[in-house]
């Protein structure tokens, strides 16, 4: 084997000193003994931190050996010198995974039996015991032999001792204490962790203490009586007690890891959000990632906007998800969603039995099969968005579940603000703030560029500039924030009558706007405008004063190639086009 730490080799030397001594025998044995099994145990679980090790949740060292949150403290300097840096390349997404928690913690176990057999070996050939066991708790207050030898084959290893039961059940009752029972009459069944008598007459235990709690008890007995003297007694107190340092370690060791790479993981997704400069490839990864790190039958994530208290599912995965996928909803009506929204909080409990409760809208699809779910506002102080997890269990979700989505939240959160901020800044570089149209700077760039695109691929292109008849009249006549009104009305009706994502149209300043219709010819073009001047002309707008308010617009075109074959020359005959419009009356479309 290569080690590459030097630490290794002090608690390799002495775990081989301890053997030699313990099988050459002598005083000296049973102080080394002890040491070099403490050191074996250690040296175990160090020499397997190469492996990955991902989160941990709190409930999983608690089932162990009741690990405290404090522990962390009381990481030695030695463990904090392992080589994180080098690991924390290789760390994956499948770090965050439940699956991949479970089979390093399996792994973790193995060294924690390995440690135990190595223990209670010495323990029974030192103290020339029947059997030799140790104890650790279970989740309703009772103690399960965790590992053990003996010399007999009627160990019950799945007997549970409780408090207050039993010979043993005393000794645990009124916690644990040490044990010493020079002779026993009953029937050994009565200890509850044989399936028949074995002869047992004389027993000890000793509490496992570590981290200022109890964790356990080791017990050894015996079929001859007063078989063990208080010599015998301390020595299993002493090895109780490196029994409970070195499990204690081992799990700590485990936790620390565990919590290191989830660390390193989450960091690496963190900068993966900021790299990746679009909300959509963040929604895409949270969607990829939750359902992994946090079992669920569904997940939605929505955002606000685009109106004010409206907000949209943006990902959908799971049961029925192209049923939410899309969904947009109100986040002011009464629903789990809105509550998030409403008071930035997360919530977490079972679905109300036999109530249909809402997750975001009046007629979404029914959901009567999940359980119990998880939601949490997306974001720091405001909620931009939410998570909603679902599942077909009750009490699926845990608090390491929400410790998990709560960062993840923080984090997308963050990202997603921070590009909103690049879009709004953009948006306003870009586009009219009045009309949210694109202004003069951003349609001479588009123009330029469309104009490129027909002549590579020789499709037709049309300008149309146009402008609202007498509008100075209308804002003499009605104020100026009923002439922004008109614009805005004039702008949605010239957005809605286009082909969105193919034409373009802008504000080309004041109250004059610009289309540019692509892949559209003289015919087509003269065919498309003109329905959108009658369209406008039967718009009745109300004034300030109640007054019932019509706008006309007059139109000019020019088609690029068949009328300029220039980018300039283009707009001037458009605007020639225009000028002609109004010269012959106003509200009509002229052809260059």
């Amino acid at each position: 084997m290569k080690f590459r730490q030097r630490k290794y080799l002090p608690g390799l030397f002495i775990c081989v000193v301890g053997l030699l001594a313990h099988f050459f025998g002598g005083r000296a044995g049973d102080v080394i003994v002890p040491v070099s099994l403490m050191a074996a145990g250690w040296f175990i679980v160090s020499a397997k931190k190469s492996g990955a090790r991902p989160d941990i949740t709190a409930a999983e060292p608690a089932s162990r050996f009741s690990l405290l949150p404090a522990i962390a403290k009381e990481v030695s300097a030695e463990a904090a010198e392992v080589t994180e840096a080098s690991e924390a390349s290789g760390v994956s997404m499948a770090a965050l995974g439940a699956h991949y928690r479970r089979e390093q913690w399996r792994a973790a176990e193995k060294i924690v039996d390995s440690v135990l057999d190595a223990f209670i070996r010495v323990i029974q050939s030192k103290l020339n015991a029947h059997t030799a066991a140790v104890l650790f708790p279970t989740n309703d207050n009772g103690y399960r032999i965790r590992r053990f030898v003996s010399k007999c084959e009627y160990v019950n290893e799945e007997a549970v001792i409780y408090p207050g039961v039993g010979v043993i059940g005393g000794f645990l009752k009124d916690g644990l204490k040490r044990l010493n029972l020079h002779e026993i009459v009953s029937d050994s069944m009565t200890l509850y962790y044989y399936k028949r008598d074995a002869g047992i007459r004389s027993l000890i235990a000793s509490p496992i203490v570590a981290g200022n709690a109890e964790r356990g008890a080791v017990i050894v007995d015996s079929t001859e009586v007063r078989h063990f003297s208080d010599e015998d007694h301390a020595y299993l107190s002493t090895m109780a007690g490196l029994i409970g340092q070195t499990v204690y370690h081992a799990y700590l060791s485990t936790e620390y890891h565990l919590e290191y790479r989830r660390i390193v993981s989450m960091s690496s997704i963190e900068k993966d959000f900021f790299q990746n400069l679009t909300i959509d490839a963040i929604l895409d990864k949270m969607a990829e990632i939750i359902p992994f790190a946090i079992a669920c039958d569904r997940l939605t994530i929505s955002l606000r906007g685009p109106g004010p208290g409206e907000a949209t599912v943006r990902r959908a995965w799971g049961l029925n998800a192209d049923a939410f996928n899309g969904l947009s909803f109100s986040t002011e009506e009464k629903s789990l969603a809105g509550v998030v929204y409403a008071k930035n909080m997360h919530l977490s409990r079972n679905f109300a039995p036999g109530r249909r409760e809402i997750r975001y809208a009046e007629g979404e699809a029914a959901s009567e099969e999940l359980s119990s779910f998880l939601a949490h506002p997306i974001g720091v102080d405001k909620s931009i968005g939410a998570f909603f997890l679902e599942s077909l269990r009750t009490d699926a979700f845990s608090e390491a579940n929400r410790d998990l989505l709560s960062r993840l939240a923080t984090s997308a959160g963050l990202a997603i603000e921070k590009l909103q901020i690049i879009e709004q800044a953009n948006a306003l570089a870009t586009h009219d703030g009045l009309t949210g149209l694109i202004n003069h700077r951003q349609f001479q760039a588009l123009l330029k560029d469309e104009i490129t695109r027909a002549i590579r691929y020789g499709d037709p292109l049309s300008l149309v500039l146009c402008d609202i008849d007498f509008f100075k009249k209308v804002n003499d006549t009605h104020g100026h924030p009923f002439g922004d009104t008109v614009l805005k009305d004039v702008s949605a009706r010239l957005r809605e009558n286009l082909r969105d994502g193919v034409d373009i149209v802008a504000r080309y300043g004041g109250e004059e706007f610009a289309l540019v219709l692509v892949k559209t010819d003289a015919q087509k073009a003269m065919e498309t405008v003109e329905r959108i001047r009658q369209q406008i002309e039967g718009r009745l707008l109300k004034s300030p004063q109640g007054e019932d308010i019509r706008v006309t617009m007059s139109f000019g075109i020019a088609v690029y190639l068949q009328h300029a074959k220039q980018l300039d020359m283009l707009i001037q005959k458009a605007d020639k086009a225009l000028y002609r419009a109004k010269e012959n009356g106003r509200n009509r479309v002229e052809m260059f």
